[in-house]
């Protein structure tokens, strides 16, 4: 019997009731940590004078939060203390499991087996924000992630953050992992207390691996010439979140910003509470009330921020290699050898004040730190953390509106008049010399007008982001510039790789129907 050609009709038919019923399974699959978590996507804000552990300023500042990436920042302390202790090097391999090659995006891609550098990683996790790598980071220490995060935890309880759980390395989706913005202070001021050595990484303005570079998400490094860098977050229950640290004239401020609906959002409030309570904070040494307890020591029981530790103290200190990599060393050297183990101390020890660096500006650190050799084309990805992929997957419904937004101003568009300058109209656009806001030389500048004041300015820079998909990813700063005996200040984008990029931004703004100048830094 002749078989009969099925109607392409019922090809096409039987083809998408198979691609569905695998997407459905692949989505539920993906989507499962949703049914584990709310909506917690709610402004909460708290600005912690590092000097003297005073609260300058905080609204929902014990309210549980979801970390998001910001979760990065404890899984880093760790590494810094397993570095500390002499279990690791910056140069130290890290092989890269298929659990961690499996993290969803954003992360640096490798494939599993590969290995990368401890430096590599810490410096793919404070820019790309890497999900891949905090989970390779994790299984070097702890075995596995489960572990690591246990570990984790403890390590917060004993720095005193009592309401703080951590369930992964990454920040990404768990119902479990909670946070306050009162907690993520004490860990913000504790990693610079109590790892100085290592907190320059924070301020590492792009990342150069494997032919590509990556752009740091973090728009409000290095305003005022004062805001370290830190971290930021971003998952859909959570929104965006931001832990920095803003250092300038003897003052050092911690600011932590959780629950906004955009990264323009977020980075609008924190500049407002940076340039609000900067001046606000102690100058001087830091006071003992100011200490956070290190892990594996007993601290300080008087601490305004870091509260006291729990009444049976949890020492998370930097324990001997465990046992895996134990096998793994013995394996490789002989059954007889015996690694030397470096572990920190465990007796009550007096926890001395950091010494006050006296870093250059922010801006000016991270481009020794990490100015490559020449101006690459800068690979930045289109979300702080996972993007748009876990906007859609993890739909919880419309969060509430965002706090700490500003009013959008009309760019002042070319040309202009103004007073004092006759019949002589200024272009506030094109108008004074370029400067490059402290950026490898070369950088290519997206400029969308000027106006009267520093506030105006940076609405216009929230405005643009606002209206046009990606800009957020690229840095906003404003520069000051006088015409005729009058000021203004320009509102600019930096970070693009050449003038291709640079220009095409401009033709999206322009459609955008916004002022645009593109220039070369």
């Amino acid at each position: 019997m002749t078989s009969q050609a099925k109607p392409p009709w019922r090809v096409a038919f039987f083809r998408a009731v198979a691609v569905f019923t695998v997407a459905v399974g692949l989505g539920l699959q993906l989507a499962a940590p949703a049914h584990a978590i709310e909506n917690l996507r709610k402004y909460a804000g708290i600005v912690v004078d590092a000097k003297s552990g005073q609260v300058l300023y905080e609204e929902n500042g014990d309210s549980r939060r979801y970390p998001a990436s910001v979760a990065k920042v404890m899984t880093l302390y760790v590494l810094f203390q397993e570095l500390q202790a002499g279990n690791l090097t910056l140069s130290t391999k890290m092989t890269v499991s298929r659990h961690a090659a499996s993290a969803v995006p954003t992360k640096l891609g490798l494939r599993a087996g590969s290995t990368i550098a401890v430096e590599d990683a810490i410096k793919s996790l404070v820019t790309l924000s890497a999900n891949d790598m905090a989970r390779v980071i994790a299984e070097h220490i702890s075995g596995s992630e489960s572990k690591f995060a246990e570990r984790m935890t403890a390590t917060a309880r004993a720095m005193g953050m009592r309401s703080t759980t951590y369930r992964n390395a990454s920040g990404l989706p768990d119902g479990g992992q909670v946070t306050t913005v009162r907690d993520q202070a004490i860990l913000g001021i504790a990693i610079y207390q109590h790892f100085p050595q290592y907190y320059n990484f924070f301020q590492t303005t792009s990342f150069r691996y494997n032919g590509k570079t990556y752009g740091n998400h973090n728009r409000v490094l290095g305003y005022m010439g004062a805001v370290d860098g830190i971290k930021t977050g971003y998952i859909n229950a959570a929104g965006s979140n931001l832990l920095t640290a803003a250092r300038k004239d003897n003052r050092h401020i911690v600011i932590v910003a959780f629950g906004f609906n955009s990264a323009a959002s977020r980075d609008e409030k924190v500049r407002q509470l940076v340039a609000g309570y900067l001046t606000k904070g102690r100058r001087g040494d830091y006071m003992q009330t100011a200490m956070v307890p290190v892990p594996g020591r007993q601290g300080n029981s008087n601490v305004q921020v870091a509260v006291a530790q729990p009444a049976a103290p949890v020492f998370a200190m930097p324990m001997p290699l465990p046992g895996f990599r134990l096998a793994e060393l013995a394996a490789r050297n002989g059954a007889q050898a015996q690694p030397e183990v470096v572990v920190a101390s465990a007796a009550p020890v007096p926890v001395a004040p950091p010494t006050d660096l006296g870093m250059e500006p922010a801006v000016q650190a991270a481009a020794v730190l990490a100015a490559p050799t020449q101006a690459p084309t800068p690979a930045y990805p289109s979300q702080d953390i996972i993007g748009a992929w876990l906007s859609d997957t993890y739909n919880l419904g419309a969060p509430p509106a965002a706090l700490g937004s500003t009013r959008p101003s009309t760019p002042l568009a070319p040309p202009a008049a103004v007073e004092g300058a006759g019949d002589q109209p200024v272009d506030l656009l094109t108008s004074g010399s370029v400067q490059s806001a402290g950026l490898e030389g070369g950088a290519w500048i997206v400029q969308i007008g000027a106006g009267p004041s520093e506030d105006s300015a940076r609405a216009m820079l929230s405005d643009a982001a606002t209206k046009v998909g990606g800009l957020g990813d690229f840095r906003s700063y404003v520069e000051r510039f006088e015409k005729n005996g009058q000021v203004f200040f320009r509102a600019r984008f930096v970070g693009f790789g050449d003038r291709t990029d640079a220009n095409a931004m401009c033709n999206r703004l322009k459609d955008a129907n916004l002022a645009c100048l593109a220039m070369q830094g």
